[in-house]
Parts: C-alpha cells; structure tokens; sequence
C-alpha cells in the first residue's frame, strides 16, 4: 500500500502540519508542484494540505481537477484558532457540496505573521493597513486584522493533527 502527503506552503505552516502527519503515518511526503498528474493512480491514499490566502486555498482548484475521480483527505490551514464562521468561509469559497460529500476536509489552525509577506503583496497589504486604521468605526473584523498585523500569530500545535491521522488510519 503505497500512501502520500502532498501540500503547498507558502510560509511553513502547512508544511509543518504535512511533515507530523507523513510522521504520524509513515507516509511519503511531497510538495503538490513535485507531484505529477500520472502519479495518482500509484497511490491509495492521498492528503492534500495548502495554506489560505485571501479566502483561498493554494492550488485547490488544480487539486480538485486532478482528484475529481479519486476521494482524497484536504487540509486547510489557516490564520484563525478554530473559528467556525471562518472555517465555513474557507469550505464556502473553495468547494462546492458535491465536492465537499467526495472529499474529506479537515481545518488545522496555522497563524498569521505579516513581517514575511513580501512584493506586490506587502505593498498592497501596507495601503490597505493604513486605510483600515483611518476608518472612524472599524468593524470587529477590521481591528482584528489591524492587531494581527503588528501582533504575529501561530497555533500551529501537533495536537491538531490527531483527528486527520486517527481518519487516515481507519482507511
């Protein structure tokens, strides 16, 4: 029985989370863009882990082409601490229902540190801090991200994994 991790980490947090479950499981593991199309059918079972930027998980929709045929276990990981309105927005804006029946998704909270984002994007995320800090009456979302802005986060914990591992073992 031949298994694997894949993922798509953009600043370690996802990669930390597919490192301990490869562990967990003694499974290969290996980044998405490593992996190739013509490679699925050589493995039984198959988890996908990617950070979430902006609401959208990195390379989700490749990953649901590839695996329409194959049910595979997803994470996402992401900057909140098991906030289920967020991990609702996370499934809402990345599969549809069908999508979610095939597949089985799991949510490991992962964190939030501006200080790596860089490009475009920093400068982009700098306009849009400051026009979030000259608003009058900030939403509590709003002053949320103007705190994680200037106080980085990380739940990255291992005890979070235990669920998904425990899932895959039954398989």
């Amino acid at each position: 029985m031949k298994n694997i991790v894949l993922y798509k980490s953009k600043y370690g947090h996802t990669f930390q989370y597919a490192s301990w479950i490869a562990e967990e499981l003694n499974w290969e593991i290996r980044d998405f863009s490593k992996f190739k199309k013509t490679e699925i059918k050589d493995y039984d079972t198959i988890i996908f882990g990617s950070g979430v930027y902006m609401g959208k998980m990195n390379k989700v929709k490749k990953v649901l082409e590839w695996f329409k045929d194959k049910p595979i276990i997803i994470f996402a990981c992401a900057g909140n601490n098991n906030v289920e309105k967020d991990i609702a927005d996370i499934k809402n804006n990345n599969f549809n229902e069908d999508q979610l029946a095939f597949h089985t998704f799991f949510y490991l909270p992962g964190g939030i540190d501006f200080s790596k984002v860089r490009g475009i994007i920093k400068i982009f995320l700098n306009i849009f801090i400051k026009n979030v800090e000259r608003k009058k009456n900030k939403t509590e979302d709003e002053e949320g991200i103007i705190e994680s802005y200037y106080h980085p986060t990380n739940y990255v914990d291992k005890k979070h994994i235990e669920a998904l591992v425990a899932y895959a073992k039954k398989l």
